[in-house]
């Protein structure tokens, strides 16, 4: 680690004072956005980079910038830019590497609680984020009911915050039509709020809230009680077997039910198959009718699963819209006809919700188990199989025997006008491995080269490492054209902002950001929010 931020405070060093020279080198006079956009490049970089005396000082002369002043001579400029130059020079003679403990170190980050957090108040929630998160607690943030709404069905919270007194006024709807859903009645709802009235807290609790909060609430009682709820859910999800929502057996109990039958089957030589299936387009039933639509499809599917299969069969919920079989004592051409036999049958079921009818289908992977394989890479495997079939058109059945080391691909693109972040994080995402995913890394250094770029309209899905600050096309207008195509969900987008750019972070959330980090970012705190969004989103 050391010898790489060496070769990146290197690179940056030399960029810095290659500019300089350069302006000196041209009479054209520098713009006061050609400057700004220096300066914030530096104050963002060298943060990362641990060079924080430069960020510092890079920070405070754009913080002084005069507005008004249109341009800059070359050595007006230089002469502004001498605490920053004057940094460097001193850094080059004796440049040691001053590692960042601004963020806490390495813990499998995946298996972090997760919580989300609704509240107008953007200025609030940025504070909660950060308190939260400093204690151990993955956090998404939403200003809005409607964005909340999906994050909530796409991720799946270990525990709900919200402010429901808001000028949008429907914050209590949200949290009765959380609590009427059955996949969701044992998620702890707490109400964040700064007013104390006896009637809000009644109509709190009534409405299915589960704790309520002052804002001025001392911190460690604030995490303590938030710590009660999110145990006390894991410890009523960890003695549960069946799925809330469809019934079916849930993950805990694919667990068991995998060891006991590989046990049985591989002692006395008998082979099984495990069959995964993903329902096609769930979202954009979510996206079209709602997303008690798309409960009632799961139910339904679920139902229909069961009524399909062997007694003898397994049925789970794997999470989200994908559900696994487990076929005792059945060899994978037969698996394979039983998951056709399936799709066909589906197909000729109508699926009724309120006054809308449509129908479903859905994709599968079938696998063979016949040699003593973990949970964990039989799912890996099926997975596999599964992913052709969705890129071979959805809507079909793929076998294990011939695609076993075929991952789902994900598309990586950082867009960063800093050459050191970008080859920086094309280092780390090259080295990053993400479970049943394949990374594909391309960089740019502007929005209207990535958009120029043909590479970012495919099927596969995509992450969108996006600065907030670029030259030619602003990280917002780049958020704003991603967010306006039919298929935005398949982009998740990270926002890169600057310490105290509130006013982006409040325009990011709002159109659609799925998370945003702030300026200088540790490693350790990006490879968290990467599994977040990718891993608990599938």
């Amino acid at each position: 680690m050391d010898s790489k931020l060496t070769k990146y405070q290197i690179m940056l060093e030399k960029k810095i004072t290659k500019q300089i020279q350069d302006w000196k080198n041209t009479e054209f006079p520098i713009s006061h956005q050609e400057l700004y956009q220096f300066l914030h490049t530096i104050t963002g970089t060298a943060g990362t980079i641990s060079l924080q005396e430069i960020s510092k000082a890079a920070t405070d002369l754009m913080n002084q910038l005069n507005h008004e002043q249109k341009s800059w001579s070359s050595i007006e400029a230089a002469h502004y830019l001498s605490p920053v130059t004057n940094l460097i020079a001193a850094n080059q003679k004796t440049l040691t590497v001053k590692l960042s403990s601004e963020f806490p170190s390495s813990t499998d980050q995946c298996d972090k609680p997760l919580l989300l957090i609704v509240d107008q108040d953007v200025p609030y929630l940025i504070y909660s984020k950060e308190k939260l998160e400093n204690h151990g607690y993955a956090v998404v943030v939403s200003p809005t009911i409607e964005k909340a709404l999906s994050m909530f069905y796409d991720l799946n919270p270990d525990c709900l915050i919200v402010n429901p007194f808001s000028s949008e006024g429907d914050g209590y709807d949200f949290i009765k039509q959380v609590r009427e859903t059955v996949a969701f009645e044992l998620i702890p709802i707490v109400v964040i709020s700064s007013s104390d009235e006896k009637e809000k807290r009644i109509t709190s609790y009534q409405q299915g809230a589960d704790d309520y909060f002052l804002k001025s609430l001392d911190w460690d009682e604030y995490v303590a009680r938030i710590d009660r709820q999110v145990k006390r859910r894991k410890i009523v999800k960890d003695t549960l077997m069946k799925d809330e929502l469809t019934k079916v057996y849930n993950r805990k109990f694919l667990k068991e039910a995998y060891q006991r039958m590989s046990s049985e089957h591989l002692r006395h030589k008998d082979i099984f198959s495990m069959i995964m299936i993903d329902v096609d387009f769930f979202k954009k039933i979510n996206d079209t009718y709602g997303h008690s639509a798309g409960d009632h499809v799961l139910v339904r599917f679920a139902e229909f699963l069961s009524t399909h299969l062997r007694t003898q069969d397994v049925v789970v919920r794997y999470g989200g819209e994908e559900f696994i079989l487990l076929m005792p004592y059945t060899k994978l051409e037969e698996a394979e006809q039983t998951a056709c036999r399936l799709l066909e049958n589906l197909s000729q079921n109508v699926f009724v919700y309120e006054e809308h009818s449509f129908l479903v289908s859905f994709s599968a992977g079938v696998y063979e188990v016949n040699n003593p394989v973990s949970l964990a890479e039989a799912v890996r495997t099926a997975d596999r199989a599964l992913y052709v079939a969705k890129e071979n058109g959805r809507g079909r059945v793929e076998t294990a025997s011939t695609q076993e080391n075929l991952n789902r691909r994900l598309r990586v693109a950082v867009i960063d006008d800093s050459e050191v972040i970008r080859k920086m994080l094309e280092s780390f995402f090259t080295d990053l491995e993400v479970e049943n995913y394949e990374l594909e890394i391309k960089t740019y250094q502007d929005g209207i080269s990535f958009f120029a770029d043909e590479w970012h309209q495919s099927n596969d899905e995509y992450l969108i490492i996006l600065d907030g600050v670029l030259p030619k096309m602003d990280g917002i207008e780049v958020l704003t054209k991603l967010r306006k195509y039919p298929d935005t969900n398949q982009y998740k987008i990270l926002m890169l902002t600057g310490r105290k750019a509130e006013g982006d972070i409040v325009r990011a959330l709002h159109l659609g950001a799925d998370d945003y980090l702030t300026k200088p970012f540790s490693i350790r705190e990006l490879e968290a929010r990467i599994k977040v969004l990718v891993q608990r989103v599938k």
